[in-house]
């Protein structure tokens, strides 16, 4: 088959066959050339300019990495023993696929844009695709995923087909998305399809996935910090599959315990330093105003065909006539870059952030202070319930958390191998496995200027220092 040559930043040489450069081409996801990765972060980090189309490349790629270690290494990983090669073939090609496809419903500004998504019943899936299809709630952009995923296998343009489709718009969104009967089809009758399709879904969206391998070292490296920086290939390559009971379990090797604890840090410390950053967090709290307050003409469409024409540069334009109709409006703030001043940060406690803002705002709002808050929060491991927890247990979160953790630990010790939950070999998991939270209290730049010795004052009745900390005399 004849194959293409991609030169990437992060990954030096990108490889796809024509196939996979027919689904490249297609209008849906070359439209990713005009959505920023980052959003506003670009804004705080000048070089954060790159774009979903190049993270969507280096995803195609690490999941092909992926899917080369778990179906191909026969030492490490039983589904190379089990899958016949038509079998491991197709599954590569789908998990290469689904990795380009993952990020394809993302809306201009990304994430910050998800306030102003329909009901997700006015979207039009399939028929049968959906596990709820009665729900109630707001769009998101794994929805919009799925919609254009659709859309690929539709009219004289598709390059997807029916089956292809769904099977990868249930690895992007599989928590909304049935798994196809075409899937179980794909594979002989010996394979346990649902457990197969569990691990597929787990390579593509995950604690371990090829988009956050691809994101944090791609995002590292444009924005200039060195938190996201992991050892790639030593973690692709002791991963694996092994069975129990006629299930499927992604597996790693003992050895690269500290690998993956790097990894899974170099996230938390991502979100805490970059994507959580106290400038880009204000920024898209002005963003959020104004869609609220309808400060410029936006609103998501429902169908596929006008979505997928939406960009950044759409809504950019948008910003900068309402900035010039008022400087003083939202839209003026952000287009001019005028952060707020942040006067605190709380980390791991909300419920005291919101006591503390709420009680900044009674005093400060009389005045004409109008505080804002804003609270980020990101799971540090994404940990299924537990399916046979008893609710009298006492063992908490370690026993019913991190060893929930579809991910287990193989090692040979005596001779023996054997597996067991991760919450065994790393004790640095086990201790610090703390969600990330932190909420941000600001107060606009130009009444933190105008009143800073009232606002001060008020902020010095509230302030309590912590244990084992003391109070400097010099500022």
């Amino acid at each position: 088959m004849a194959t293409i040559e991609i030169r990437d930043a992060i990954h030096t040489r990108i490889t796809l066959s024509s196939r996979e450069r027919e689904v490249l081409d297609h209008p849906s996801v070359q439209r990713l050339r005009h959505i920023r990765q980052l959003g506003f972060v670009s804004l705080v980090y000048p070089s954060a300019t790159h774009d979903r189309f190049s993270h969507s490349l280096g995803t195609l790629h690490v999941a092909g990495r992926l899917a080369d270690q778990i179906l191909f290494d026969e030492s490490s990983s039983a589904l190379a023993r089990i899958l016949a090669p038509k079998e491991k073939r197709y599954l590569r090609e789908i998990l290469r696929l689904a990795g380009l496809l993952h990020d394809i419903g993302h809306a201009p500004f990304s994430h910050s844009a998800e306030l102003v998504m329909p009901p997700v019943s006015s979207l039009a899936f399939p028929q049968g695709w959906l596990l709820h299809p009665t729900e109630q709630r707001p769009a998101t952009h794994e929805d919009y995923s799925a919609l254009l995923i659709d859309g690929m296998a539709q009219g004289p343009d598709a390059v997807l087909t029916k089956d292809e489709a769904a099977i990868i718009a249930s690895l992007v969104h599989h928590k909304k998305i049935k798994i196809p009967g075409a899937w179980g089809k794909m594979f002989s009758k010996k394979i346990n399809a649902p457990s197969l399709h569990a691990i597929a879904r787990s390579l593509i969206s995950s604690n371990i996935d090829a988009d956050r391998m691809d994101y944090l070292l791609r995002d590292a490296h444009f924005t200039g910090v060195p938190y996201g920086h992991f050892d790639l290939d030593w973690l692709v390559s002791n991963l694996g599959v092994i069975t129990h009971k006629n299930e499927y379990l992604l597996a790693i090797g003992e050895s690269s315990i500290q690998a993956l604890e790097h990894y899974l840090f170099a996230r938390s410390h991502m979100y805490s330093q970059v994507y959580m950053h106290k400038t880009a967090k204000c920024f898209e709290y002005y963003f959020q105003q104004t869609l609220k307050e309808k400060e410029i003409p936006y609103t998501i469409p429902a169908q596929y065909q006008a979505y997928a024409a939406l960009r950044d540069s759409t809504l950019t334009e948008h910003l900068f006539a309402a900035a010039e109709h008022d400087a003083r409006s939202w839209s003026g703030r952000l287009m001019r870059r005028e952060p707020s001043k942040r006067i605190c940060r709380i980390t791991g406690d909300h419920a005291a952030a919101q006591k503390l803002f709420a009680s900044l705002r009674r005093e400060l709002t009389p005045k004409g202070i109008y505080p804002f808050l804003c609270a980020s929060h990101k799971s540090f491991l994404e940990i299924p319930a537990a399916r046979h927890a008893s609710p009298a247990s006492k063992q908490g979160s370690f026993l019913f958390g991190l060893a929930a953790v579809p991910l287990v630990v193989t090692r040979k010790h005596l001779g023996i191998t054997s597996a067991a939950s991760l919450a065994n070999h790393s004790q640095l998991l086990a201790q610090y496995h703390r969600d990330i939270m932190i909420d941000d209290i600001y107060i606009l730049p130009e009444d933190y200027a105008s009143r800073h010795t009232f606002i001060y004052a008020v902020m010095k009745k509230h302030h309590v220092l912590a244990p084992l900390e003391i109070l400097l005399e010099e500022k």
